[in-house]
């Protein structure tokens, strides 16, 4: 990946659709990409599509040697400006601020040392809870920038903070991080 290179965490929520808005809207821009998904998250959309959308694989089985590189997750990290854990359920945060290394997004996590972000989206009682609230302020902390949530209609037909941020919001906190970068 070339300087400024994103590399965006996608974790399983309802609001998956709008990661890949924001992978399709960097593309548009130039933006280096690369995508990292959750096995969850592969339950709710392909890793097709976000290939399609990226331009690039999308790496989300961390035992996955299809010939290619044996530490893609540490490589990716390493060449990546940005990382964006978007949407960031509670438990892919929960997983962050604990420091777990599971799967290929938090094992990635773990091995960067850049700008990073997370887009918090969940039911808004889980957003409220607070482990959730005490996940999110140690992933502040430890300088990661938080973009929303939102309140507005979740997924699940409730009203509550724990809407995904608009793609303008994550492409401008984006943005703002990419500038930090450099």
């Amino acid at each position: 990946m070339a300087r400024g290179a994103v590399l965006l965490a996608v974790s399983a929520s309802v609001a998956i659709h709008r990661a890949l808005d924001v992978a399709s809207e960097l593309r548009k821009r130039g933006t280096p990409l690369r995508v990292m998904m959750t096995v969850a998250a592969t339950q709710l959309i392909s890793p097709l599509q976000f290939q399609a959308v990226s331009g690039a694989p999308v790496f989300h089985d961390i035992f996955a040697t299809g010939g290619g590189d044996a530490y893609e997750h540490l490589t990716v990290a390493r060449e990546a400006s940005v990382f964006v854990a978007a949407p960031a359920t509670a438990d892919f945060i929960a997983r962050l601020a604990a420091g777990m290394a599971n799967d290929a997004p938090s094992t990635a996590a773990l091995a960067f040392s850049g700008q990073r972000v997370f887009c918090p989206a969940m039911n808004w009682r889980m957003w409220d809870h607070p482990f959730t609230q005490r996940n999110a302020a140690v992933l502040e902390a430890a300088g990661w920038q938080r973009i929303g949530p939102e309140r507005g209609e979740l997924g699940c037909g409730e009203e509550g903070p724990g809407r995904l941020a608009s793609v303008d919001c994550i492409l401008a906190g984006i943005d703002a991080a990419l500038a930090k970068a450099h």
